[in-house]
């Protein structure tokens, strides 16, 4: 009778710690993902969210450019180079003039003669940035912290007249 108790609070115990290491280990994985890395994958969604019309690629390889080395521009070219066959990846400050047809640019400036530069430069592009400041300068489509998490915010006024 005793045996049978011990083995019975034994199982009882290893099964409460499994569960705890597995509370613990998901808890972990979930903070793995930080900030820069959710907005590298909100910008490569963004080219399949949007209703692009007639500017829709002919070879099913959507254009992100980049106006800026940062964190997640990095971490948007890791994704890209990820997905060869639905995307290319272009940094804009190298100069090339050449540089047509993005569909996203991901910028890191907030002045406003800078993003008006990037829209007469790229007038049938999304332009993503960072912060209610980009946004207010003439950004389309800007990041800001809501309640420690990391959200997209939309300017609806800024993305009048664009052909998506």
């Amino acid at each position: 009778m005793i045996d049978l108790a011990k083995r019975t609070f034994s199982r009882r115990i290893s099964w409460l710690l499994l569960t705890i290491v597995m509370m613990v280990s998901l808890g972990v994985r979930a903070s793995d993902f930080r900030d820069e890395d959710l907005k590298a994958v909100y910008i490569f969604r963004f080219a399949f969210l949007t209703d692009w019309k007639d500017r829709q690629p002919q070879n099913g390889r959507y254009q992100f450019c980049v106006d800026g080395n940062s964190v997640v521009s990095r971490r948007l070219q890791d994704v890209v180079t990820q997905k060869p066959e639905q995307a290319n990846f272009r940094d804009i400050t190298q100069g090339d003039d050449n540089v047509l047809g993005c569909h996203i640019v991901y910028t890191t400036e907030s002045a406003a003669a800078r993003i008006a530069a990037l829209r007469t430069r790229f007038p049938d592009a999304l332009i993503v940035g960072e912060g209610e400041s980009f946004t207010a300068a003439g950004g389309m489509v800007a990041f800001i912290k809501v309640n420690n998490r990391v959200k997209p915010l939309v300017n609806l006024k800024n993305l009048l007249g664009t052909p998506f």
